[in-house]
Parts: structure tokens; C-alpha cells; sequence
């Protein structure tokens, strides 16, 4: 059965972002590591790279140039993963943790709440 759209735009914001390398913390991929390639907030899901591998089985659909996504036979690629079993990985500490939102310099920015880190958790813009 296909995750039921719970949210409208704007109604929901997850803890991780794409770009962020998280823990699994439930399913078949429990205490991997992985990259977030894509959130779906509506679903409140992400794609992990890598991670929750689902076999899918697909008839060849498409004319005569067929591409990757249009071939026929077992088609290998990561499924959706809840927000709620992945714990986002603190860059500079390494570790999991939990996160804190803070205000600084008019904008909002996630941080490390583990003891003795506090390091800021988002990526910053170089130019």
C-alpha cells in the first residue's frame, strides 16, 4: 500500500534535509549509514542513498529508444524511509543526535544538541 499524502504545503518540517548523513534507527537497515538524497514532507519520508532496497518488477514500457526507468525485469532501487527512524549525524562530533533550532544572525539554523558539541549543523555558503 502506497505512504497516504498527510500533509498539505507547508504544514510539516522534518528534522533532516537532503544532503544530511543520517543513522537508521528502524527496518531491515537498522544502525546503517547513509546520505539523504530527497525529502518528501507531504509523506513525511526521505530517500536514503543506498539504503532500503526494494526489488521491483516492471514491464518494458516506451518506443524504440528505451531508457534505464522504461526497461523490462528487476529493477533495483531505495524506497522511502519514515522521518521519524532516522537520527541525523553531527558533522564535526560524528555522532548521532538529536536537534536544536537556534536564531542566529536573523536566520534559523539546526545544531548539535549533544553534550559538548553545540556545533552548528547546517551547511553554510561560502562566496
Amino acid at each position: 500500500m502506497a505512504a497516504k499524502k498527510r500533509h498539505l504545503g507547508g504544514e510539516f518540517k522534518p528534522h533532516v534535509r537532503s544532503g544530511d548523513e543520517v543513522l537508521i534507527l528502524a527496518g531491515k537497515d537498522v544502525g546503517e549509514r547513509g546520505r539523504v538524497a530527497k525529502v518528501m514532507p507531504q509523506w513525511e519520508r526521505a530517500i536514503v542513498e543506498g539504503r532500503n532496497i526494494v526489488i521491483r518488477h516492471q514491464k518494458a514500457r516506451g518506443g524504440q529508444q528505451v531508457t534505464a526507468e522504461q526497461r523490462a525485469g528487476r529493477i533495483s532501487k531505495p524506497a522511502p524511509i519514515h522521518v521519524s527512524n532516522l537520527m541525523v549525524i553531527c558533522p564535526s562530533c560524528n555522532q548521532p543526535t538529536r536537534i536544536g533550532h537556534q536564531r542566529q544572525e536573523g536566520k534559523w539554523v539546526r545544531f548539535c544538541k549533544r553534550e559538548g558539541c553545540g556545533e552548528i549543523i547546517d551547511r553554510r555558503e561560502t562566496t
